[in-house]
C-alpha cells in the first residue's frame, strides 16, 4: 500500500482519547498522519502524540486576533507539505484550516461537524460561518443522523457531501476496570459504599442538557432511598447558578459535584444507575456518554437525542422517558432499582449493541473508506 499524508487540524482540545486511538489506528494501516493543534499551551493530547512519535505542530490560539496569524501559518505549512487530505475539527480549526487548504490547493478538505443545532438556536450569527465551512469542504463528516439532518434541512447542504461516521470507542476499556481503580475514585470523590443507590450524571451545566430535571427527579428518589447519592460530573457551565439553586434544596450529604474525573471508566463503575436527559432530540450532535455508560454496563434512564435516535430502544437497552419530565425520570430509576433482573438484562443488551456499532475499529475503517475513496478520485 502506497503511503500518503493526512493532516489533522484540531482546535481547543485538551485531552481526547478518540484522537489518540484514531492516530494509532490510521498509522497501523500505513497512513502518514500529522497533527496541527491550535492551542495556547501544551495539552495532554499533544504530549501523547509527541511521546508516540507523531509529527505535531502547535500554533498559539489566543483569541480572534490570532486567527490571521494561524491562517497564514497554516497556508505556509500546507504549501510546503502538500498533503492530499486535511481533516479539521472544531470551529477555529475548521475556519482557518479549510480556508488555508482551499487557497493552498489541497484537493480533499474534510471537516467533522461536532455540533448540532446550537448555532441555529442560540447563536444565529454563527450559522453563516458554518455554511462557509460547509462550502469550503469537499466532504463533511456527520457523527449522527441528527447532524446530517441539520446540515441538509437547516443549511441546505447537499447530501452528496455528507458522510456519516459514528464516533468510536475503546469498548474493552470500559469492561475491564480493576477494582482498585474504582476504589481510588470512590475515595477521591467521597462515594462511600454505604451510599445506595448512586445515581450518576455526566453533563456540563447548560440548560439543554437537562441536569436540573435529573436533580428534581433525585429529590423524589431520596424520599424512598434516604442513603441515595447523586453524582454530577463535568459540573460547570453557563447554567451553573440555576443548577446551584436546585441543589440547594438537597441536603449537602446527598450529592457530589465533580469538575472533572480523568479515570472515567472507573467513575462509571461507581454508579448504580446512569441518567442522561437532554431536553430535545436535536440537542446532542452525538452524545458520547450514551455509549460510555452502556459500554460500562450501567443501567440507564435516558431521553432520546443525538446518536440515541439511532439505537436506543425503550425496554430493549435502556429506559426512555419524556423530555423535561422529572416524575418519569424518578419512576424509571425506581423501576430499575426494584427490578434488578430486568435492569441487568437491559445493561447486558446495551453493552452488546455498542460493542458492535461503536468500536474504534469500525470508526477507523469508515474514515479510511472515505479517505481512500477521495484519493482514488484525485488519482493519487
Amino acid at each position: 500500500m502506497k503511503r500518503f499524508r493526512i493532516i489533522y487540524i484540531v482546535s481547543r482540545v485538551n485531552s481526547a482519547r478518540q484522537f489518540e486511538l484514531v492516530a494509532d489506528g490510521v498509522r497501523k494501516l500505513g497512513v502518514e498522519i500529522e497533527f496541527i493543534l491550535l492551542n495556547s499551551k501544551v495539552t495532554p493530547l499533544e504530549r501523547y502524540l509527541r511521546e508516540h512519535s507523531f509529527c505535531v505542530t502547535r500554533l498559539s490560539l489566543s483569541g480572534k486576533i490570532s486567527l490571521l496569524y494561524i491562517f497564514l501559518a497554516l497556508f505556509g505549512i500546507l504549501l510546503v507539505k502538500r498533503p492530499r487530505i486535511i481533516h479539521t475539527h472544531l470551529f477555529e480549526a475548521n475556519l482557518t484550516g479549510l480556508f488555508a487548504g482551499w487557497i493552498a490547493g489541497v484537493p480533499t478538505r474534510i471537516h467533522t461537524r461536532h455540533h448540532s443545532i446550537i448555532h441555529h438556536q442560540s447563536f444565529p450569527g454563527a450559522v453563516k460561518w458554518d455554511k462557509l465551512c460547509n462550502w469550503l469542504s469537499t466532504h463533511v463528516v456527520a457523527p449522527s443522523q441528527v447532524v446530517a439532518d441539520v446540515l441538509t434541512r437547516g443549511e441546505r447542504l447537499s447530501s452528496s457531501k455528507i458522510q456519516i461516521v459514528h464516533h468510536g470507542f475503546d469498548i474493552t476499556s470500559f469492561k475491564l476496570v480493576r477494582q482498585e481503580r474504582v476504589e481510588s475514585v470512590r475515595e477521591k470523590l467521597n462515594i462511600p459504599k454505604s451510599k445506595f443507590p448512586v445515581i450518576g450524571c455526566i453533563s456540563r451545566y447548560t440548560e439543554w442538557k437537562g441536569v436540573h430535571f435529573a436533580i428534581l427527579a433525585f429529590q423524589k428518589t431520596l424520599k424512598k432511598y434516604p442513603d441515595a447519592l447523586l453524582v454530577l460530573c463535568n459540573a460547570q457551565g453557563d447554567y451553573d447558578s440555576e443548577i446551584k439553586e436546585h441543589l440547594s434544596k438537597l441536603p449537602s450529604f446527598a450529592y457530589r459535584e465533580v469538575l472533572f474525573e480523568e479515570d472515567i471508566e472507573a467513575l462509571y463503575q461507581c454508579f448504580n444507575i446512569f441518567v442522561h436527559v437532554p431536553t430535545g432530540e436535536m440537542e446532542e450532535a452525538f452524545g458520547q456518554i450514551y455509549i460510555e455508560a452502556m459500554a460500562a454496563g450501567i443501567p440507564s434512564v435516558l431521553t432520546i437525542s443525538g446518536i440515541a435516535k439511532e439505537f436506543v430502544r425503550h425496554g430493549g437497552n435502556a429506559l426512555v422517558v419524556d423530555y423535561k419530565d422529572e416524575a418519569a425520570i424518578a419512576e424509571a430509576v425506581d423501576f430499575l432499582l426494584c427490578n434488578p433482573k430486568k435492569s441487568k438484562k437491559l445493561a447486558s443488551n446495551a453493552r452488546k449493541e455498542v460493542n458492535t456499532k461503536f468500536s474504534i475499529e469500525r470508526m477507523i475503517l469508515q474514515l479510511m473508506k472515505l479517505y481512500f475513496g477521495e484519493l482514488n478520485k484525485t488519482k493519487l
